[in-house]
């Protein structure tokens, strides 16, 4: 009887492999960089195209507590950095992982010149320099905007790049604890 019913918990929806997803509806991919460009809030796949790896909520708290970089690219929705100085205007306090630095929008099937450049010099300032210091990166359950970002960090030559896929959905669905946090400002000078 437990397992009829643990088996009846819903979990997170699953899209297949990333293969699968791309042959399915290629017109949300980039046919250039295949990362997804439409519909960021969906089944997510059970893979992510290595270098990157996919990583569950154990593995991820493990690579937390050993002091990977812990980022979060949940996107600032209904919200822009203000230009004039670069902060943020969201509507809503964020819950993110324990140490999470937050890069809203980084995970966006295209990003502005900006907001490259914002990843890239939070990445560098965050890990030194340290192009093995494996990164954690998420967003929340079936959000396509974080398996993205991994992608596009390991392209930049990050040899540790985890996604967990299951992001704070997941960690809370563990019994783990969420802590406010706020998006990093973009640098507009």
């Amino acid at each position: 009887m437990l397992l009829i019913f643990l088996l009846c918990l819903p979990g997170p929806v699953l899209a297949g492999s990333s293969a699968e997803a791309m042959a399915k509806r290629p017109e949300l991919f980039d046919p250039a960089t295949g990362y997804r460009i439409d519909r960021q809030r969906a089944p997510t796949p059970e893979d992510i195209p290595p270098p990157a790896r996919l990583v569950d909520t154990e593995e991820a708290a493990a690579l937390i507590a050993a002091g990977a970089l812990v980022l979060d690219v949940y996107g600032a929705s209904q919200s822009r950095f203000d230009e004039l100085d670069g902060t943020w205007l969201v509507s809503q306090q964020r819950l993110s992982l324990p140490g999470a630095l937050w890069l809203p929008e980084t995970g966006r099937g295209w990003l502005e010149p900006v907001l490259q450049t914002y990843l890239v010099d939070n990445l560098a300032r965050a890990t030194g320099g340290d192009m093995a210091r494996p990164i954690v990166v998420y967003c929340i359950a079936d959000c396509w905007m974080s398996w993205n970002a991994a992608q596009r960090i390991a392209a930049l030559g990050y040899e540790a790049v985890y996604w967990y896929r299951l992001g704070t959905d997941g960690w809370l669905d563990a019994g783990r604890a969420l802590f406010p946090v706020d998006p990093v400002p973009v640098n507009v000078e």
